[in-house]
């Protein structure tokens, strides 16, 4: 039997170059149903890199991927999303003179008879941004009046919006006061109970053994070691990293 089989995704022998630059160099990775799979390691360790392929925002030099089973070779951000892997990255992909509401709801308005329905819009609109602690909010607030904690909740109320199978946040809390971290965290443990698999980028390590199932560390474009969380100290994460 295939031992990948029973795995969401699988990377293999993924290998990515820019200019100058050997960002991946032979990275495996997988991750599992119902799981929080964080990455870590030190700025330029390959980590946002090897999430944007997965995500069809870059495209690798070589290497394999399945998802569920299936070849997966996304060529674009759609092609990711129309198989039910999104990201949302850290830098926000937010259009400041639309609404909050539709933002979130970008790629598919309600619309009636030609014109969006703007009732049905801000209905749905308010039951994703209570999630996220934004429930008081009015949907029809333009983008451009929040500030940037706000911003970070909406980019993460429209990843939440989408039915996925896989979902990528890269920094999600970077900008986050702790209350607005602890609903992320609520989210998280929602998407996980049914059998979202999520892959977890931050440089917040206490936080990433908190939330994460298991770890796997970068450096240099190199995979240092996957463990299971529970099993380990922050101290044996930045040992990892840095190599010493």
């Amino acid at each position: 039997m295939d031992p990948t089989t029973d795995r969401l995704l699988v990377a293999t022998g993924v290998t990515k170059t820019f200019p100058g630059v050997q960002a991946l160099r032979g990275v495996g990775f997988d991750l599992c149903e119902g799981e929080v799979h964080a990455l870590v390691g030190e700025n330029g360790a390959g980590k946002s890199t090897l999430t944007r392929i997965i995500a069809g925002v870059e495209v690798s030099d070589s290497g394999r991927m399945l998802l569920a089973g299936q070849s997966y070779e996304p060529r674009s951000r759609t092609d990711a999303e129309a198989r039910g892997v999104r990201m949302v990255m850290q830098e926000l992909n937010l259009i400041g003179t639309l609404s909050v509401a539709e933002n979130i709801f970008i790629e598919r308005l309600p619309n009636r008879l030609g014109f969006i329905d703007y009732h049905k819009l801000h209905e749905a609109a308010r039951q994703v941004m209570s999630k996220v602690g934004l429930g008081e909010l009015d949907p029809a607030t333009p983008v451009s009046s929040l500030g940037v904690g706000r911003r970070q909740m909406v980019e993460i109320a429209a990843g939440l919006s989408r039915q996925c199978r896989v979902l990528a946040l890269d920094e999600p809390t970077a900008s986050l006061t702790d209350s607005e971290v602890e609903l992320l965290f609520a989210q998280i443990r929602r998407l996980k109970a049914e059998g979202v698999g999520i892959i977890y980028i931050s440089h917040r390590i206490e936080e990433v053994l908190r939330i994460a199932d298991r770890v796997t560390v970068l450096r240099d474009g190199q995979v240092v070691g996957t463990r299971v969380a529970g099993e380990l100290a922050a101290e044996a994460v930045i040992h990892m990293m840095v190599g010493r």
